[in-house]
């Protein structure tokens, strides 16, 4: 569907602008007008314009995190979710914010639920936000759920700002190493190899192939870009269908450290998710159907909802999580603390907690371990270029003139 960029006029006076996806331009002044808009200037947008445009007004993570905190204030406060959702629009400085506010009131003041309303702005809300809205929804508990949701934003926050901050410094190494290599391969190897051949010299196994490596890089450098980004583009291409998604998601369960962080990560969406809505009264089976829909690996979702079934035919929740490996002895062993003493909600949000600071632990013990391994591999590759080369001139003695 085509997109649009607009201009207009609120009640206020206010100059408002943004971009719309519609059938024509009609469409959009129609649609701009019935929302007591006056449009001024609409014009369709070409593609690369279109990607410009959005990424100009793109929402930023601390915006969300402003919209979720400052909505889940009002609601606990008693606000009605249209007018929350008004001051909202009122209340903040930046536009690109203040037109998503108002396109999710009149979404609702439409008649839709604010999950469906956050749903037409997927770029913005991921499908865990939307999801956890959904369960506060049902089960009655949104200012509840969104203080969770802005806990968990906030720990994301938290955790890209110190990888930005711990990758910057290993990103210079390798960035400074990667154009050490290059020149030396492209520039530097390819002449001093011409020199020996000038001097009839033979050349040791290891500087030949450093020659020939240099060789290929400089004549086929093209072929190695262009099979990059086709492996790139195909790779995404299958793992978009099924049976891709499929394999990609259980091979990240068996990569040595990738899979207990992922187990970690989904495990503890759920745990959270199932914990907050037993919490707050909705039926386990509902829970665990509503709490699936928040877990990204397929592999670990079959198993989600395989506790579905299991569960309506009068099993406990631990003896079915026994019956996968993809439940650690840990948490099956607090499940069934809290399903014997009858604190099973408090003892998932107890595992949820857990499994968020493990993966903070990683993220930061992996960080932390990037810097000399970065300097270790760059300083391997160039000082085996060097080392080849010096090879070689120590075998000139051995010219005979």
């Amino acid at each position: 569907m085509p997109e649009f960029a607009f201009e207009a006029i609120d009640s206020k006076g206010k100059r408002i602008s943004g971009t719309r996806e519609a059938s024509s331009r009609d469409e959009v002044v129609s649609s701009l007008i019935s929302k007591g808009l006056q449009p001024i200037n609409v014009k369709r947008l070409h593609s690369f314009q279109a990607f410009f445009e959005n990424g100009r007004k793109k929402i930023s993570l601390d915006d969300v995190l402003y919209f979720t905190g400052e909505l889940a204030d009002l609601l606990e406060a008693g606000v009605p979710l249209e007018r929350s959702l008004l001051i909202l629009a009122d209340a903040t400085d930046k536009e690109e914010v203040r037109n998503l506010v108002r396109e999710i009131k009149e979404a609702i003041h439409g008649g839709k639920t604010l999950s469906e309303a956050l749903s037409q702005h997927k770029d913005v809300f991921d499908s865990l936000y939307i999801n956890m809205v959904k369960v506060g929804e049902l089960g009655g508990v949104l200012p509840k759920v969104l203080r969770r949701l802005g806990g968990f934003l906030e720990r994301s926050r938290q955790i890209r700002k110190f990888i930005i901050s711990s990758s910057i410094y290993p990103s210079i190494l390798a960035f400074v190493g990667l154009v050490s290599v290059l020149i030396l391969v492209t520039f530097v190897v390819p002449k001093f190899g011409q020199i020996f051949q000038d001097i009839n010299q033979p050349m040791p196994t290891m500087t030949r192939f450093i020659l020939n490596a240099s060789l290929f890089l400089r004549n086929w450098w093209w072929l190695l870009v262009f099979g990059t980004l086709f492996f790139v583009v195909a790779f995404k291409y299958y793992i978009k269908k099924p049976e891709g998604r499929l394999w990609w998601d259980a091979l990240k369960l068996k990569m040595p450290l990738v899979g207990p962080f992922v187990q970690k990560i989904e495990l503890g969406r759920f745990a959270r998710t199932l914990g907050t809505l037993l919490e707050s009264g909705v039926p386990i089976l509902k829970g665990i159907s509503l709490s699936s829909e928040v877990v990204g690996n397929s592999i670990i979702r079959a198993a989600v909802r395989e506790l579905y079934s299991g569960i309506r035919q009068g099993r406990s929740l631990s003896s079915l999580m026994k019956r996968t490996s993809v439940f650690p002895p840990l948490m099956i062993h607090l499940v069934s603390v809290g399903e014997e003493t009858g604190g099973l909600s408090r003892m998932l949000l107890k595992v949820a907690d857990d499994f968020d600071e493990q993966v903070q632990s990683d993220t930061k013990l992996f960080l932390s371990m990037l810097e000399p391994i970065t300097i270790v591999v760059m300083g391997i590759v160039i000082g085996g270029i060097i080392f080849s080369m010096l090879m070689a001139i120590f075998g000139i003695n051995d010219v005979t003139f």
